[in-house]
């Protein structure tokens, strides 16, 4: 008799916030997942969630940002005879101040992370995937990627980035049997605003710019069900919760609604500052 074929999950940014949930809510017995991330200690705490709920955890501690050592490991790792069924791609970093005072090693910094790694991780899974003739991507976007975000203008240009990914690869993956989604949440209440770049202004000011403006902030572990739950609906681009979904939808349609927002985001900010 042949052994069960293990259901093979990688997730990127599963050290912490939406990333580590995902890694913890998609554990399951028969199912192999690879925790990629930059802080060993915290995957180790993961895998020891994972393994508790009966998946087998692989601890990949990496920079996500160094493309040469990621390559060096996906080629290694990752060949076209490893199959792997579903690749999440969470990881993220920001960046909060005006672009006038931005840096360029901010940009740069930024675009490695959350463009760059994105890209060079689906297209290596893609590429195995379109062989294998099934699979499934999910992008970890934003709501900026929609409506843009002054005072955080990097980061919603690098998701607007992934929008692009997204809606052109939907498309020619279909043929192959390869499945995209795009989740876009709004506030979640993780340690990127800790670890975010602040130029001109500093982390509580921006938590408490955020909190001024009236939008709920929800929990990391929240983020994680209702985006693993839409996507077992077969929801294949959406935001969350009810408010980015809304913003998503008014974005095209209603410009002077963002408008509104915008400007109360560049209000606050320059009051705090």
């Amino acid at each position: 008799m042949q052994a069960a074929v293990a259901t093979t999950i990688v997730v990127t940014g599963a050290s912490s916030g939406i990333g580590r949930e995902l890694a913890i809510q998609l554990a399951a017995p028969g199912r192999e997942i690879w925790l990629v991330g930059r802080d060993g200690g915290r995957l180790d705490e993961v895998a020891d969630q994972v393994h508790a709920k009966g998946a087998v955890p692989q601890i990949v501690q990496l920079d996500l940002s160094d493309l040469d050592a990621a390559a060096r490991f996906l080629h290694a790792t990752f060949a076209a005879d490893k199959r792997v069924d579903v690749v999440y791609l969470a990881a993220a970093i920001t960046q909060f101040g005006e672009f006038k005072d931005t840096w360029p090693g901010d940009w740069k910094q930024i675009y490695h992370v959350n463009l760059l790694s994105p890209v060079q991780w689906a297209l290596h899974f893609y590429q195995n995937m379109v062989i294998e003739g099934s699979g499934r991507i999910v992008l970890i976007s934003s709501l900026c990627a929609y409506a843009g975000y002054p005072t955080a203008t990097a980061y919603a240009t690098m998701k607007a980035g992934l929008l692009g990914l997204f809606r052109s690869l939907w498309h020619e993956g279909k043929a192959y049997g390869v499945t995209m989604h795009l989740a876009s949440p709004g506030y979640v209440n993780t340690s990127i605003y800790r670890s975010a770049l602040y130029r001109e202004t500093t982390y509580a000011k921006t938590m408490g710019e955020i909190k001024s403006l009236g939008f709920r902030i929800i929990s990391a572990e929240k983020t994680a069900r209702i985006i693993l739950r839409s996507i077992h609906r077969g929801e294949r681009e959406f935001a969350l919760p009810a408010y980015a979904s809304l913003m998503k939808w008014a974005a095209p349609r209603l410009p002077m609604l963002i408008d509104l927002v915008h400007a109360r985001i560049v209000k606050c900010f320059r009051q705090a500052s």
